[in-house]
């Protein structure tokens, strides 16, 4: 038996007898009151401020736990301190290296056992270890000390808020004990169960964006990142960069560029969308239409030219909401010029960029999730 599973089974048996207290408590931070022919909802905090022996006693061993599991994780991550030491400190020393690791502070553990109801966002979404590097920094920590040392007049301490609490940070260091990684696609990673064995406790789903473009994992709330297995990442770059030379190759070869009107047309389109992309390819088929179609013509010939043209009959231009050939107007149809321009400046790109990586990315199992 692994040494992590030790811990985790003893927490799965914490997990166990609060669900089994819930069976007599009714888990709440709100009640219905019945007044004038209505019944409203009011906030109740008794509740969770409800206390006994019992429960302090389920507090003091959760933090025993979390004392033990804080150690093993100090010295299984560069910790100075010998195993043994009288002056190593569970939460100044470990907890304050965790931290410093893996920003602990900032991981949130979400309450979502469906018997309890708790609606009020502090009480079920938490960060059960922010400030937990201080000698009782914690609303937890707090609790423990007071029912360790002083059982009689702090036994309202030990109630069932402070033991959600202290048991939502024992989970959450039960999960970077175990370390636990998976290979899944990207497209599956929001539909992973992070609640990972627990029947009250998930951690938030690791953030991803495009990351097929640079592959960096993204820190954040989630004790969780992504990022694509070297192999697989090296291949989607390469084909990524095919494309983008055959795209830099098209563009590279068109008289065009070096054409003064052109210049000054994709200047204006940078300065106009200084926080859009611009395609130089859709800026190119739009400035080579409106030559065919120029503005010193009537308006029925450009008319007549515009619906003609092949840009007019492409492929994305067809199957997009477009304005129909009876809705042009004089007024109108410089800026349907350009749009359909734009539009087939998109279609000449899908013959560089088939983005034949992009179903690799999406589909295939190469994303690792794991802790950093």
């Amino acid at each position: 038996m692994k040494k992590s599973d030790i811990f985790w089974q003893t927490y799965l048996n914490l997990e166990k007898e609060v669900i089994e207290l819930s069976k007599y408590i009714y888990i709440t931070d709100e009640i219905q009151i019945y007044s004038n022919g209505n019944i409203n909802t009011q906030s109740c905090n008794s509740q969770l401020e409800t206390f006994s022996p019992y429960i302090a006693d389920l507090l003091v061993r959760c933090c025993v736990q979390i004392e033990a599991i804080s150690k093993e994780l100090y010295f299984e991550n560069g910790g100075t301190k010998l195993r043994g030491d009288k002056n190593l400190y569970f939460d100044e020393d470990c907890l304050k290296l965790i931290d410093m690791k893996w920003q602990t502070h900032n991981k949130i553990v979400m309450i979502v056992a469906p018997f309890f109801n708790l609606t009020k966002s502090e009480n079920y979404i938490i960060k059960p270890l922010k400030e937990a590097h201080k000698r009782q920094g914690t609303y937890w920590e707090k609790a423990y000390q007071a029912v360790k040392h002083d059982r009689y007049l702090s036994l309202n301490k030990g109630n069932i808020k402070a033991f959600l609490h202290a048991l939502a940070a024992l989970y959450l260091l039960n999960l970077y004990y175990r370390n636990d990684s998976w290979i899944t696609s990207y497209q599956d990673i929001s539909k992973l169960d992070y609640s990972l064995g627990s029947s009250i406790f998930m951690v938030k789903p690791p953030v991803v964006e495009q990351l097929w473009y640079g592959n960096n994992p993204i820190y954040s709330e989630s004790i969780y990142v992504v990022s694509y297995q070297d192999d697989d990442y090296k291949n989607i770059e390469k084909m990524q960069y095919n494309e983008e030379k055959a795209i830099k190759d098209y563009c590279n070869s068109q008289p065009e560029l070096k054409e003064k009107d052109f210049q000054n047309q994709l200047r204006e389109a940078i300065e106009k969308n200084q926080k859009d992309r611009i395609m130089l390819i859709w800026e190119l088929a739009k400035y080579r239409l409106n030559k065919k179609i120029p503005k010193n013509l009537s308006y029925e010939e450009r008319k007549k030219l515009l619906i003609n043209s092949v840009e007019w009959n492409g492929y994305i231009h067809k199957n997009n909401k477009h304005i129909t050939e009876d809705e042009l107007t004089p007024e109108n149809i410089q800026q349907e010029i350009d749009n359909v321009g734009t539009l087939w400046g998109m279609e000449i790109m899908r013959k560089y960029q088939k983005l034949e990586w992009l179903p690799i990315a999406l589909n295939k199992k190469i994303c690792k999730v794991y802790i950093p």
